[in-house]
């Protein structure tokens, strides 16, 4: 009776309109909030006018190396940061670059910019592509409005990360999945820009036969491969596989960016005291026990956007590379799950007593924990919610694969 009585009381109180009001709020706080940043000079521009140093530094610095015939210097510490300074003032820190030489692609244009316009210019391209993937996997106004108002989206926007792009491409794939497979595969062959977020994506992909989605994603990814490889030439690829190797070493195994600011279960391990080899094992088990779940819910006859939240959260858990500017992700797990909220009891729909407040409170918690490994409770905390959900399931009429 009690979680009836507070069900009850969740419907009268999170309606569309008092959500949309609410998310326009945050909105406000965060608007005051960066401009106020900017202002002061406490983001993208110093004090004394130079550029502010934020993560940003590194795709401006990138792109600009890429226009110059330089790309390759990219990977290269000490030329990556000479390029780095002729933006800004004084760095906070290396700034490495490990990303493959296809992402050159997407932000060469920056280049032609200074770096604050380029920053600007980056983060609100990218959050139109957010918001628009958000909006189509319910297209409601309060949808963009909560979206936009995720605490994920203010720290990405400080930072000057790409969260948003990855969650566009993520999100816009799921929703194209059955519809567009062609461009479903085209948005997961861009994802290849970050491969350690799509690699449950080609295991799905086969285990469903989806294989126009596969051979789609297949051939962009080629192409990007082969496009990079004439403009940037073979040594990109060659620097590229030796800063990998030694960014993942730095990153994962001799904690060469702090445990706290990381949100995988190895991270987490670390943290918490335990050794390499133990961070290692508990992570592969939670990997391994995300990856068989979701395999197993993509072959029973269930609602695609349980499907499509389990896919998202199990990918997030098996990386070991996960930061908390790649967190706007999680607003697609949970956009999914709205739509179901909403979606009729009769077709398993329905939310879940305290769904809604739980995810209330976090976003207003969260906004004052960016500095804290937050990613493994969350992650829990969303495969949970989509176990719960598996009750509510009547079986999804359409083919279950």
């Amino acid at each position: 009776m009690r979680l009836q009585s507070w069900q009850r009381f969740e419907d009268r109180f999170f309606t569309s309109r008092r959500v949309a009001l609410y998310a326009v709020g945050l909105l406000v706080c965060y608007a005051v909030f960066m401009a106020k940043g900017y202002a002061d000079r406490l983001w993208l521009i110093d004090t004394d006018g130079s550029g502010k140093s934020i993560d940003f530094v590194a795709t401006w610095a990138a792109a600009r190396l890429a226009l110059a015939g330089q790309a390759v210097s990219a990977y290269d510490l000490a030329a990556f940061t000479r390029e780095q300074l002729t933006g800004i003032g004084q760095l906070g820190g290396d700034y490495a670059w490990a990303y493959p030489p296809t992402y050159f692609l997407p932000i060469l244009p920056l280049a032609f910019f200074s770096y604050a316009t380029a920053a600007l210019i980056w983060l609100s391209t990218t959050l139109v592509a957010y918001a628009v993937a958000m909006r189509a996997i319910l297209p409601r106004v309060a949808t963009v409005l909560v979206a936009l108002a995720s605490p994920f989206v203010l720290w990405n926007f400080f930072v000057g990360q790409n969260g948003f792009l990855t969650a566009a491409l993520i999100g816009g794939a799921l929703v194209l999945l059955d519809r567009r497979p062609i461009v479903a595969g085209m948005l997961l062959g861009l994802l290849t820009w970050k491969p350690q977020l799509g690699i449950l994506f080609p295991i799905i992909l086969i285990l469903t036969a989806r294989w126009h989605v596969f051979v789609s994603a297949a051939v962009t990814a080629l192409l990007l491969a082969a496009i990079s490889y004439f403009a940037f030439g073979l040594e990109t690829w060659t620097a590229f596989l030796a800063a990998l190797h030694d960014q993942a070493g730095t990153v994962l195994d001799r904690g060469g960016v702090a445990f706290h600011k990381q949100q995988s279960i190895h991270a987490l391990v670390r943290l918490l005291g335990g050794n390499d080899s133990f961070a290692w094992a508990l992570h592969i088990a939670g990997a391994l026990a995300a990856t068989v779940f979701t395999a197993w819910l993509w072959m029973r006859p269930i609602d695609v956007r349980l499907k499509a939240a389990s896919l998202v959260g199990a990918a997030l858990i098996a990386t070991p590379y996960l930061f908390i500017y790649d967190l706007p992700i999680l607003t697609v797990p949970l956009a999914f799950l709205a739509s179901l909220g909403i979606a009729p009891i009769g077709q398993g729909g329905g939310f879940i007593p305290g769904e809604r407040s739980v995810i209330a409170l976090l976003a207003v918690v969260l906004v004052f924990l960016p500095g804290l490994p937050i990613g493994v409770p969350l992650l829990a905390l969303l495969m949970l919610m989509i176990v719960l959900r598996l009750r509510m399931q009547p079986g999804d009429p359409s083919p279950s694969n």
